[in-house]
């Protein structure tokens, strides 16, 4: 698979490639979300091992396990709007952290934060 705006290195765990273990079609919408913005994205987090999943905190049943998503750093906020509008128009999850966005492509779409679970962290402008 091929994509417009992402190299298969990108998606990495531990700096091993896992391009492999993503969802091929959160992958071709992510695609189109990065077009929509009009900037790069820097992907800090994607498929994830379940020994990983565990070392970070992530959720038993995390989206990341499936390669269904990714985590942007962000922390401005014109681009956290920009992400979270585009993403949203594909029908996309959006979770918002201080200094990240969470995208996934679960069947039944929601906005959340982790303001609770980042408290100490904030985002340059707010």
């Amino acid at each position: 698979m091929n994509l417009k705006f992402f190299e298969q290195i990108e998606f990495a765990e531990d700096g091993v490639n896992v391009f492999n273990k993503m969802d091929a079609e959160f992958l071709r919408r992510l695609d189109r979300v990065r077009e929509a913005c009009g900037f790069p994205f820097q992907i800090t987090s994607s498929y994830r091992s379940p020994e990983k999943n565990k070392r970070v905190g992530g959720s038993l049943n995390s989206m990341h396990l499936q390669g269904r998503a990714v985590d942007i750093a962000c922390t401005n906020s014109v681009q956290r709007w920009v992400i979270t509008r585009e993403a949203i128009k594909e029908g996309l999850t959006v979770g918002i952290m201080p200094n990240a966005i969470h995208l996934d492509n679960r069947p039944a779409p929601i906005l959340f934060h982790y303001y609770d679970r980042f408290k100490a962290g904030k985002s340059k402008d707010e």
